[in-house]
């Protein structure tokens, strides 16, 4: 009787702890390929990142180069495989050498500079060396372009 009752609360006790626990471990997880280690970049990788992101008019320009469109620009990814680098050039658009250095010294995650028509830059690189997660890459490119709004006010004060 008794041992049977307590065998009984103990087993139910032990199957609703298990569930509570698959729950929580569960909820956490993250799609498989966010956090496949990447050490080098390929095609097939930054297309399903890019994909995921659902990025504006993507166009593959080569294997290693794409293109998107994020607030009236048109963002180039190049991928030299152990890093990454994103890229979008300002046509027309006239700022002070003296406003690109402030950029560079207040802002991090990016650079600015002027190119060889004297039009705004701005970059922002990534190494995969040692390995990040495709979470990461994702991660750079939304921190990219919350960096490219940040820096259109810049251009306009």
């Amino acid at each position: 009787g008794r041992i049977s009752v307590s065998r009984s609360i103990l087993t139910g006790l032990f199957v609703a702890s298990a569930m509570t626990c698959q729950g929580w471990f569960g909820a956490g997880q993250v799609a498989a390929a966010d956090a496949d280690i990447v050490e080098k970049m390929t095609a097939g990788k930054i297309e399903r990142i890019m994909s995921d992101l659902t990025l504006v008019n993507v166009t593959e320009i080569d294997n290693n180069t794409y293109r998107f469109e994020y607030e009236g620009l048109k963002i180039l990814v190049f991928n030299k495989e152990d890093t990454m680098q994103l890229y979008a050039g300002f046509s027309g658009a006239k700022i002070s050498l003296s406003r690109i250095n402030e950029w560079n010294k207040t802002k991090r995650f990016t650079r600015a500079y002027l190119d060889k028509d004297n039009d705004p830059v701005l970059e922002g690189d990534i190494e995969l060396t040692g390995g990040v997660t495709e979470k990461n890459v994702k991660e750079w490119i939304k921190t990219y372009q919350v960096s490219i709004r940040a820096y259109k006010k810049h251009l306009e004060e």
